[in-house]
């Protein structure tokens, strides 16, 4: 692998940067960059892999897959977040299954370069504990809404969330945040739109009564 091309995945996200800053050169120099259309990136719950990966550009999202077809979507990451590095670390096959959402580059790491990095790099150590314990923060909020909200809750919370964060709401979008079917996710937007509370345009959501949106949240059973 050309070493410039590392570099320039590197330098490509501030994120990447911080984490790779006082990587070791002889990993860095081992390290190879891939490219993924969507959907063409794949780890599969069960299965080892002999490579962690560090999310340059794009998304991935993380997901549970029950023996009866059901999925349960834990996360989606963006640039500067890492895959399978709790796997490498403990030696175990992955607990959830991975893939790309959008076209996806990424740094390649054996397993084994990952473990000396984190055991040689104490900075890097560091703020890998940081964005573990994020993860596992960021999950038990997650799994608090699939178990103690109905779907019209999770919607609206989410719903909500977007809106303040001016972050555009598509179907797709709700679909990865919440615990529900698809066709369920479209029977909560119908109840919404037809009260007004929301209105879709070209494949966005829009809020256009945030007080009652609150009011269903709320009294939602």
């Amino acid at each position: 692998m050309d070493i410039n091309k590392v570099y320039t995945a590197i330098n490509a996200d501030k994120r990447v940067q911080e984490l790779v800053k006082t990587a070791p050169l002889n990993i860095i120099e081992r390290m190879q960059v891939k490219h993924f259309e969507s959907k063409q990136f794949m780890l599969h719950q069960g299965e080892t892999y002999q490579h962690t990966y560090l999310l340059v550009k794009g998304q991935v999202k993380v997901f549970l897959n029950s023996p009866s077809g059901k999925q349960v979507v834990l996360d989606v990451y963006d640039a500067g977040m890492f895959l399978g590095e709790q796997e490498a670390i403990i030696n175990r096959p992955y607990c959830a299954s991975i893939i790309n959402i959008s076209p996806i580059t990424v740094l390649v790491i054996r397993n084994q370069d990952f473990v000396e990095w984190s055991q040689k790099d104490h900075r890097f150590a560091n703020r890998l504990i940081n964005n573990l314990s994020e993860q596992i923060y960021h999950l038990t909020n997650r799994m608090e809404r699939y178990s103690m909200y109905s779907a019209m809750q999770q919607i609206g919370l989410f719903l909500l969330h977007c809106d303040d964060k001016k972050t555009p709401i598509t179907r797709e979008r709700i679909s990865y945040e919440v615990d529900t079917s698809y066709r369920n996710i479209n029977r909560v937007l119908k109840r919404l739109a037809d009260i007004n509370v929301i209105k879709i345009e070209r494949s966005i959501i829009k809020i256009t009564d945030h007080q009652t949106l609150q009011q269903i949240i709320e009294t939602e059973d």
